[in-house]
């Protein structure tokens, strides 16, 4: 009994397909908890930073150079990390668009 080729190449592309959806799923999972996981570290950072603006602003400290450096660096930091979320997000959306319409080629095209 003799198996015919294109049965088996059909077979190994199928088996390979199959995996590599396996491993896209596996990525989008892994993207989507470090979305998740930037946001959250975005808003601890926001609220650490309001946090040291009202110490800072109370009679007992207003002024105090210390209070207001640290203010200043928590603010940088705050704008760093979403300049970081911008800027990964806009490549991720434009990477989505990009795959988007490759898709419609490929529908479209045959």
């Amino acid at each position: 009994m003799i198996i015919d080729l294109t049965a088996v190449l059909f077979l190994v592309s199928g088996l390979i397909n199959v995996v590599l959806v396996w491993y896209i799923v596996q990525l989008l999972k892994r993207f989507l908890n470090f979305q998740a996981q930037l946001d959250g570290f975005m808003d601890k950072i926001q609220e650490y930073a309001e946090h040291v603006d009202v110490v800072y602003n109370m009679e007992n400290f207003m002024g105090d150079p210390t209070l207001a450096n640290l203010l200043q660096h928590s603010k940088g930091i705050a704008e760093e990390c979403d300049g970081f979320k911008t800027f990964y997000l806009t490549e991720t959306d434009e990477v989505q668009e990009e795959y988007a319409e490759a898709e419609d080629e490929v529908t479209y095209g045959e």
